[in-house]
């Protein structure tokens, strides 16, 4: 992997808070922290699917008639899942400050601040879910209002509570831009998700017909799923990281503390 510096000449912090300049900021983040994060994204994605998997397989019904086994084993994956994601948010929070952090020891950091992220996902998931279900644009409104909650609790050092008040006064200030970026970033993922799945289809398809039926198959289509979704997860995640750092470098709102 090149010298931060010497990606190209676009800045890793955006030279302003616009939806533009910070997609412009992410691309070349992206590209310096894929080798770290992409088996982070990998594992990160693997194990959230795994729970619905499971289900599938054992044949059992959706929504909340589970036993305990796949109970465990869904708390297990989601905790997973939420070190990897992380330590993706670490490794490129130290990259955009011109550091590097190795994809090891972003995963132990992330272990230890495993709480104080439990702490921060889990009211915003929770609100999110409660305002898509009452309307679409709740969900989405606490969505862009608390898009910064993790990564200020990470790189500010934040309580989960004080992270999303940072948050929503960050974005708040400047609720458009916020949203524009979040709604350019959706859109070029919805793009490469169903570009994806296309290629997936064709490669399933080259590999022969009962290829996708049995054990190794279906394996094989999940694990290649896995790889192609791990991109957007890497963007995404440069996205949220290039617009904090835009905003820490253009303050707009008083600083919580924690």
């Amino acid at each position: 992997m090149p010298p931060l510096e010497s990606l190209n000449s676009k800045p890793l912090v955006a030279a302003s808070y616009s939806p533009r300049d910070v997609l412009s900021a992410a691309w070349p983040l992206f590209q310096a922290s894929l080798i770290g994060c992409l088996p982070l994204a990998v594992i990160g994605v693997a194990a959230g699917a795994t729970p619905g998997a499971e289900a599938i397989a054992s044949g059992e019904p959706r929504g909340f008639m589970h036993n305990r086994e796949w109970w465990a084993l869904y708390v297990a994956s989601t905790l997973l899942m939420l070190i990897c994601y992380g330590g993706i948010l670490r490794q490129q929070l130290a990259l955009a400050r011109g550091a590097r952090l190795s994809p090891f020891e972003s995963m132990r950091q992330s272990a230890i601040g495993l709480l104080g992220t439990v702490g921060v996902v889990l009211p915003v998931t929770l609100a999110v879910i409660a305002g898509a279900v009452l309307f679409v644009l709740p969900g989405l409104l606490v969505l862009v209002l608390c898009l910064y909650a993790w990564v200020a609790q990470i790189d500010a050092g934040l309580s989960p509570m004080a992270a999303i008040r940072r948050s929503i006064e960050e974005t708040r200030a400047r609720f458009f831009s916020t949203a524009g970026i979040v709604g350019a970033a959706i859109a070029a993922v919805l793009v490469f998700v169903l570009l994806s799945g296309i290629l997936l289809a064709v490669v399933m398809n080259l590999a022969g017909v009962g290829a996708g039926s049995g054990h190794a198959g279906l394996s094989f289509s999940r694990w290649v799923m896995a790889g192609l979704l791990s991109l957007p997860v890497v963007y995404m995640s440069a996205v949220t990281v290039s617009a904090w750092m835009a905003l820490q470098a253009n303050p707009i709102s008083p600083r919580s503390s924690g």
